[in-house]
C-alpha cells in the first residue's frame, strides 16, 4: 500500500494531477485507514494499491503518445491492459479518434436525401480522421504520433530496402531510426523531410529530438534551423528522392492526420507521384441565398485560466472537430473562422430545405455539446457548464474565398453573415438566436416542427418562456450588448425542433 506522498516523490506528478487521476477514473480511489505511528497526528491515512505507480507510468506514457485522458480512461475501463498497447494499426487509431470526437445525436436529421461520406482528404486537419488501412499495401508505410514516435508500421516497411525503418522495431523515436540510414541512402534528405513535416504540425522541434544522444540532437538542430519557414499545413505531402549507387529513385509522401503522420514509400519507377490537385483560379464572388450559422464558445476567456494550455487546446479540437462533422451532416460549408467562433453557410440544395438544415445543425450541436460539458465536469471535477452560443439569420450574401491560391478559405459577406455574428455573441447560456425573417422564409410544415420563443425577463412571473413571438435584440441581450445596427432587430430563441412529421421537398429553399 502507498501513500499519496510516495506516490508524488516516486512520480514526480503534482497533488493536483494525482486528484486529477482519480477523478478521471484513472487511478482507484484510496482506502482510507487510521494511520500508522510513523504518519504523526494526521486523523486518517489514504493508501493506494501497489499497481499505482505502473498505472501512473502507464499513463504518462500514453500522453506521450498523443492520447487524450479521456481516451486513455475509457482503454482502462474497457479492461485495456496497464503494460504499453500493441502497435495500433491506422484502423485502430481512426476508431480512437471517433471516440474522441463529439458524438453525433440522430434528431433531427437533415432536410435531404443521403449523401456519400466525404473524402478522408477534404476538411480541416482538426476534423480529419485516421481512416486509411494499409497494412496490405505492397509499398513501405508507417505511423508516427504527435511526438513523432512510431506506433505503426506494415509488413514492407519492416522488411524492404527502401524502408528507412527497415529491420528495426516500430517504436521510439523515427528520428533515432532515420539517424541509422546510410548517407548515400539519401539520410539527409529524408531527415529533413521529417522535419518539415514536423515543422508544418507546429511541432517543437527541441522537444521531439530530446531523446537523442547530444551530437544527434545539435546535429538535427542545425539542420532544422536551416529549413524554410514552413508552409500552410497541406494534408498530402510528398518528395522525390533521387537514385544512387545505394538505393533506387523513389517517392516518400506524408499524409496529415489529427493523430499524427503516416509516411509512406514507393519506387518512383513503379509508383507515379501522387501530386496534390492544382489549385483552381478563385471565382468571382457571387450573391446567393444562404443561411449562415455562427457559433461561439461561451467564456473562452475564463476556459484559458481554468485550463493548462493543452487542455484548452483538446477542448477546442474536441468542440471544432465535433461541429465540423454535424455541419458535414446537415450539407454545411464550413467558413473562415475567428478567434473561438465558427461559421457555417448552408446553401440552397437540389432537394430539401437550407433553412431547416440550418437549424437542425444548431439543435444537434446544442445537444452534442452538453454532452462535451458532461465529459468535462467527470473529467475534472467541476460544476461548470460549457456552452456554444449560437445566431442563425438568412438572407441573400457575397459568397466567395478570401486567402492565397491553394489556401483560401470559404467567406461569406453581406448582412445575413453580419447579423448572425451578433446574434451570438449577444446569445448567453448556451442559447440559439434566430430572426424574424428566417422563421418567416420556412414552409408551413417546417415551422410546425418548431418551438421558438422569448425567455420571461428576470423578475417577471411565470417561468416558462413565451411561445411563438419575437422580442427586440437589445432586450434579450441586456442593457449595452448589443449593437446599435443591430438593437431592434426581430428575434427569438430556438426553444427545441420536432422531427415527426415528414418535410415536403423544399426545392432551392
Amino acid at each position: 500500500m502507498l501513500t499519496s506522498k510516495e506516490i508524488i516523490e516516486s512520480t514526480g506528478i503534482s497533488r493536483a494531477t494525482l486528484n486529477n487521476y482519480i477523478a478521471s477514473g484513472l487511478i482507484a480511489k484510496p482506502r482510507v485507514l487510521p494511520p500508522g505511528p510513523e504518519d504523526g497526528a494526521a486523523p486518517r491515512i489514504g493508501y493506494f494499491p501497489d499497481d499505482t505507480l505502473e498505472r501512473i507510468e502507464a499513463v504518462q506514457r500514453l500522453k506521450r503518445e498523443g492520447w487524450s485522458i479521456t481516451r486513455i480512461a475509457e482503454h482502462f475501463a474497457a479492461g485495456g491492459e496497464t503494460r504499453a498497447p500493441a502497435a495500433a494499426t491506422p484502423a485502430a487509431a481512426a476508431e480512437a479518434g471517433e471516440r474522441d470526437r463529439v458524438d453525433a445525436a440522430a434528431m433531427p436529421a437533415p432536410s435531404t436525401t443521403p449523401t456519400p461520406p466525404a473524402p478522408a482528404f477534404v476538411g480541416s486537419l482538426a476534423g480529419a480522421a485516421l481512416a486509411l488501412t494499409p497494412a496490405h499495401a505492397s509499398h513501405p508505410a508507417y505511423l508516427v504520433n504527435e511526438g513523432f514516435g512510431l506506433v505503426w508500421a506494415n509488413q514492407p516497411a519492416a522488411t524492404s530496402p527502401i524502408s528507412p525503418i527497415a529491420g528495426r522495431p516500430a517504436s521510439g523515436s523515427v528520428f533515432e531510426h532515420l539517424l541509422h540510414v546510410e548517407p548515400a541512402s539519401g539520410r539527409d534528405a529524408l531527415v529533413r523531410f521529417h522535419l518539415e513535416a514536423a515543422r508544418a504540425r507546429g511541432l517543437e522541434i527541441a522537444h521531439l529530438l530530446a531523446g537523442l544522444a547530444a551530437e544527434a540532437r545539435e546535429s538535427l538542430q542545425a539542420m532544422a534551423r536551416e529549413l524554410p519557414p514552413p508552409p500552410a499545413l497541406a494534408l498530402v505531402a510528398q518528395l522525390l528522392l533521387p537514385a544512387t549507387q545505394a538505393m533506387p529513385a523513389r517517392w516518400i509522401h506524408a499524409v496529415h492526420f489529427q493523430q499524427g503522420v503516416l509516411f509512406a514509400l514507393g519506387e518512383a519507377a513503379s509508383q507515379a507521384p501522387v501530386l496534390p490537385p492544382a489549385a483552381a483560379p478563385a471565382s468571382a464572388p457571387a450573391l446567393t441565398p444562404v443561411a449562415v450559422l455562427v457559433a461561439v464558445l461561451q467564456d473562452a476567456a475564463d476556459l484559458w485560466v481554468r485550463l493548462s494550455a493543452e487542455e484548452y487546446f483538446e477542448l477546442l479540437n474536441e468542440v471544432g472537430a465535433g461541429l465540423d462533422a454535424i455541419f458535414r451532416s446537415h450539407q454545411g460549408r464550413r467558413g473562415l473562422p475567428g478567434g473561438q467562433a465558427l461559421a457555417c453557410y448552408f446553401l440552397p440544395q437540389p432537394r430539401g430545405s437550407y433553412l431547416w438544415n440550418a437549424l437542425a445543425a444548431a439543435h444537434q450541436a446544442r445537444e452534442a455539446m452538453r454532452r462535451v460539458s458532461q465529459r468535462w465536469r467527470v473529467r475534472k471535477g467541476w460544476d461548470l457548464e460549457l456552452r456554444i452560443n449560437i445566431g442563425i439569420d438568412e438572407g441573400q450574401d457575397w459568397l466567395g474565398t478570401l486567402g492565397l491560391p491553394g489556401q483560401s478559405d470559404l467567406r461569406v459577406l453581406g448582412d445575413a453573415a453580419d447579423r448572425a455574428t451578433h446574434l451570438s455573441r449577444c446569445s448567453r447560456m448556451g442559447a440559439i438566436l434566430l430572426t424574424r425573417n428566417l422563421v418567416g422564409r420556412l414552409t408551413r410544415d417546417e415551422r410546425q416542427q418548431l418551438t421558438y420563443g422569448v425567455r420571461r425577463p428576470e423578475g417577471t412571473p411565470g417561468d416558462a418562456p413565451l411561445l411563438f413571438t419575437f422580442a427586440r435584440l437589445a432586450d434579450l441581450a441586456g442593457p449595452g450588448a448589443a449593437p446599435a445596427a443591430v438593437a431592434d432587430l426581430a428575434v427569438a430563441e430556438l426553444l427545441a425542433l420536432h422531427a415527426t412529421a415528414t418535410l415536403s421537398p423544399g426545392g432551392s429553399r
